[in-house]
């Protein structure tokens, strides 16, 4: 796992204050002292640095905590550092199994999109394959009811793949800035071929703080070969779940006992995939 810290990050400048400045006026008091509270103490308390420090806690593909890391060293502005995370698991006496890691700065910006100055990559390795995925990290309240309250998730995967050779898979993640969440998420999910022909399914429960891989072949069972072979095994799907919002994973492996990871990517939400569709 990798950190980057763009080299133009700053805890603070004019630009951030006067977003918080016009963010608290379009809102009451009530909500400007729930959003500026937390935002303006951690900058007291990291003492204006810009240099930034990381901890990961290790938790169950069902949610629960296994163990937490946190890096000896600060970074500043510019920096990057790798975690390989073969070699951490075995030094925290962890067994190999699948998990979630959720890596916290200990700061980010609350104004703009209110995403983090560093960007995350993830690397997988085997004898034979690499695959990569980059996201971003968040400094907004997910699935918080005390703070934010959210109306649902709606994801697109355009890509998904089910031949003799390849099967797509989506792997849901059902996270929150709170680490005492306890909403297990349901989700839905269509499959759309390029007639308009459609399957749909329920993608099975997520628990609180965990996440589910599903491949189209689990969710929509062994038909699905069929179903999209006039198609060259190409579909779209969607999926739904209602009142919290979810993370998304889209991941290609081979279709043998292997499953050898083949491609990752992080699908956006649906508003995001059609914001990119009509600026191109």
């Amino acid at each position: 796992m990798g950190f980057s810290i763009p080299a133009w990050y700053r805890p603070v400048d004019i630009k951030y204050l006067r977003s918080l400045v016009a963010g608290s006026l379009r809102k009451n008091f009530l909500e400007t002292v729930k959003d500026l509270v937390p935002e303006l103490g951690s900058l007291a308390m990291s003492g204006l640095s810009k240099n930034l420090r990381f901890r990961l806690h290790i938790l169950s593909r069902d949610g629960e905590y296994r163990a937490s890391y946190e890096l000896p060293l600060s970074y500043k502005p510019g920096a990057s550092v790798d975690v390989d995370f073969t070699k951490l698991l075995k030094d925290l006496k962890l067994p190999v199994e699948d998990y979630l890691v959720v890596a916290v700065m200990s700061r980010g910006r609350m104004d703009g999109y209110r995403s983090s100055p560093a960007s995350f990559s993830m690397t997988y390795i085997d004898q034979d394959n690499v695959a990569i995925y980059r996201t971003g990290a968040f400094a907004r309240p997910l699935n918080e009811g005390r703070l934010k309250a959210h109306v649902g998730f709606t994801g697109i995967n355009p890509k998904i793949i089910a031949t003799r050779d390849v099967v797509s898979s989506l792997m849901l993640i059902n996270h929150s800035s709170d680490p005492e969440y306890a909403v297990t998420a349901h989700p839905a999910s269509i499959l759309i071929r390029e007639d308009g022909e459609q399957l749909e399914r329920e993608f099975g429960e997520i628990p609180a703080l965990g996440a589910r891989e599903m491949s189209v072949v689990d969710i929509f069972g062994s038909r699905v070969f069929d179903f999209l072979k006039p198609f060259g095994g190409r579909a779209t799907t969607v999926t739904t779940c209602q009142g919290v919002t979810l993370g998304s994973l889209h991941l290609q492996r081979s279709n043998d006992n292997h499953r050898t990871l083949l491609g990752i990517e992080h699908s956006r939400p649906a508003h995001m995939n059609l914001a990119g569709i009509l600026q191109h």
